[in-house]
């Protein structure tokens, strides 16, 4: 029992830092940098499917969050945009600024 308390006890000291590979080899580990390493290994051929939302309030996040912080929080949340006139892929930049394209459907 004692070993028990203290096993717990150790490893709730301990900070854990990880990273995700999706895709790959079973033992390859993720780039060293990136948090999410998207790889398409195994001759798979796939890519990033990003969120849809039908449209934008360009100066808003609040179809996202209603969290007093969330125009700072969310800052580099990146969508792929389907209303007509304005379809592409945007990145919050912040409450000043708000939704910019990175690039946009001609």
């Amino acid at each position: 029992m004692i070993f028990l308390v203290l096993t717990l006890i150790v490893m709730g000291a301990t900070s854990v830092n990880a990273q995700v590979r999706i895709g790959g080899v079973d033992t390859d580990v993720p780039t060293q940098g990136a948090v999410l390493d998207l790889n398409n290994g195994n001759g798979y051929v796939g890519g990033l499917l990003l969120p849809k939302v039908n449209s934008l309030t360009l100066n808003s996040v609040e179809a996202f969050s209603t969290e007093p912080d969330a125009a700072t929080k969310l800052v580099g949340l990146i969508v792929y945009n389907t209303a007509i006139g304005a379809e592409g892929i945007y990145i919050w930049t912040g409450a000043t600024d708000g939704w910019k394209p990175i690039w946009k459907k001609n």
